[in-house]
């Protein structure tokens, strides 16, 4: 797969795209991306400011007119600059693209492939080796849309495993049984005090039993819901204290 995407690439057609999380909550993870994807050998543009929402807020709240007319712009402003594949972080732009997009559009105007992917096939080709042994004790959340909607549970976990020193832990509450965040379904906007409480309850009841050194997803909505989680459930239970990364981040960290 890499090679292909390597491919559209010389014809000058791959985009990063970082999606709105992304980049007002957490524009850090931007970079991230950046950095990883020239750390495989993978030439990229992004849109910057030009960017707009995929869409999926509107999905999420029934709006499907304005959901419709948003998509076709997105569709019109990426294939006007001539990307033919789209490289996303966010699970949730890449489920609206590869679900939503074709249902209103009725084809799927470009290739799209989640960071997992991406990372998952660079490993295989050689392109991403890590170096030494890390010697860290983690756990994975499934993102939902990445998950449950998606299908994508065994890329991230072959991505950690294959990390020399990383061994992962498992949550009773773990692929397609997984608990959500507590930010997914536009809830953290609707009624956060809920969206709150949802992750304190996955930082409280499901990762501090493990005794875990970091807790790695693979969504910068979950990465900020369950870091306010982790604060939360510290001050108000005494939890452990743990680091929450996306996948990318430990990437970047371990990679040679």
């Amino acid at each position: 797969m890499l090679i292909r995407i390597l491919g559209y690439v010389m014809r000058g057609g791959l985009l990063y795209w970082s999606g709105c999380t992304t980049s007002y909550l957490i524009p850090k993870l931007s970079d991230e991306m950046s950095v990883m994807l020239s750390r495989v050998g993978v030439d990229f543009k992004s849109l910057g400011g030009g960017e707009k929402c995929c869409g999926y807020p509107l999905v999420l709240l029934g709006d499907y007119e304005s959901f419709s007319a948003l998509a076709n712009e997105v569709v019109g402003l990426i294939s006007a600059e001539g990307f033919e594949v789209v490289i996303t972080n966010c699970p949730g732009c890449y489920r609206c693209f590869t679900e939503f997009y074709p249902k209103v559009l009725g084809r799927s105007p470009f290739k799209v492939m989640h960071s997992t992917q991406v990372i998952y096939d660079a490993i295989r080709n050689g392109r991403l080796k890590f170096k030494g042994s890390a010697n860290l004790r983690v756990t994975y959340h499934d993102p939902c849309d990445l998950g449950r909607h998606s299908g994508i549970y065994d890329i991230p976990r072959s991505i950690l495993t294959s990390i020399p020193g990383v061994e992962l832990i498992e949550m009773s509450r773990s692929r397609e049984h997984s608990r959500c965040c507590g930010a997914g379904g536009v809830l953290r906007l609707s009624i956060p005090q809920l969206s709150t409480q949802i992750a304190v309850t996955r930082i409280k009841d499901d990762v501090s039993p493990l005794n875990v050194d970091a807790i790695i997803t693979a969504c910068p909505t979950c990465v900020k819901n369950l870091r306010d989680g982790v604060s939360i459930s510290e001050l108000l239970y005494g939890t452990k204290s743990f680091q929450v990364l996306d996948i990318v981040e430990l990437v970047n960290m371990l990679a040679e």
